[in-house]
């Protein structure tokens, strides 16, 4: 996600989401919890902290039947995103005594369509 975080609601008995283990690079499931929420960590909220919480990349796959397949899959997302003139910066308490930010400042709306529109192909 490219905001600061999106809060996820699943359904119980409805498989599908995943998470990528970048240290075993391996995707894994998450298993729906009965009255929780699944938060992932955008990339302007990894930008903020200096990486201390990185963007969590994830995908929804179709399961096989054995995990609900045969049942229709539906999730209630909020995506959050800072105002759109808001400059995003490293925090210091994010920094190490001598450490450097490793992004520059953005602002948050021109960053986010940025985003979109690279997942966007130009008309031919």
């Amino acid at each position: 996600d490219y905001g600061t975080l999106t809060i996820l609601r699943q359904e119980l008995r409805r498989a599908g989401l995943q998470v990528h283990d970048g240290r075993s690079d391996a995707w894994v499931d998450v298993a729906p919890v009965a009255d929780a929420y699944v938060i992932n960590i955008g990339d302007l909220m990894a930008l903020w902290t200096n990486d201390r919480w990185v963007s969590t990349l994830h995908r929804v796959v179709n399961p096989d039947s054995a995990q609900g397949r045969t049942r229709r899959r539906q999730s209630l997302a909020f995506f959050h995103q800072p105002n759109w003139h808001q400059e995003i910066a490293c925090l210091p308490t994010c920094l190490a005594p001598g450490e450097q930010p490793k992004y520059e400042p953005v602002l948050s709306g021109p960053y986010l369509m940025s985003k979109f529109q690279a997942t966007v192909k130009p008309a031919a």
